[in-house]
């Protein structure tokens, strides 16, 4: 009976001293035309043939012959992919929020676009995007497109 007792406390010590393996989400940052490239209001004047869908960019030829707008910064395609996106809403476009991050447990890359309306009943269709770090040749990214009110 003490044997038994003294091989369970052993196993209790061992099992609860086993370190546990911890995941932390890894939250990336994001370049944008506005904030980086000194761009205005890129969500209604950057054209890309796109409905309420979104792509990867990964190349200077496809971002030429694909994008087009006012404002056309050069992109160092060698370290960085263009998401972009296009969604027609109900209301008219607030705010844009990004959240691009390297999920848990799978490392899986995430970019979550919030598309805020405002109050003005008046459809929109809006381009968003994101400039990430170069995703790898057989890198995906799980694009999480929300729509909602402010």
């Amino acid at each position: 009976m003490k044997n038994t007792f003294i091989i369970s406390a052993f196993l209790v010590c061992i099992l609860s001293c086993c370190k546990k393996d911890t995941c932390n989400e890894e939250v990336m940052t994001t370049k944008h035309f506005e904030s980086d490239y000194g761009c205005t209001n890129t969500k209604f004047t950057l054209q890309i043939d796109l409905n309420n869908d979104a792509t990867i960019i990964r190349s200077k030829e496809s971002y030429d012959s694909k994008v087009s707008g006012p404002c056309h910064p050069e992109i160092d395609f060698s370290l960085y992919d263009l998401v972009i996106g296009k969604q027609s809403t109900s209301n008219s476009n607030d705010t844009i929020l990004y959240d691009y991050r390297r999920t848990c447990p799978d490392k899986k890359m995430t970019l979550s676009v919030d598309l805020i309306q405002s109050e003005t009943a008046q459809p929109a269709t809006v381009v968003y995007h994101a400039i990430i770090p170069k995703l790898g040749d057989q890198e995906s990214l799980n694009i999480k497109l929300t729509v909602r009110q402010k």
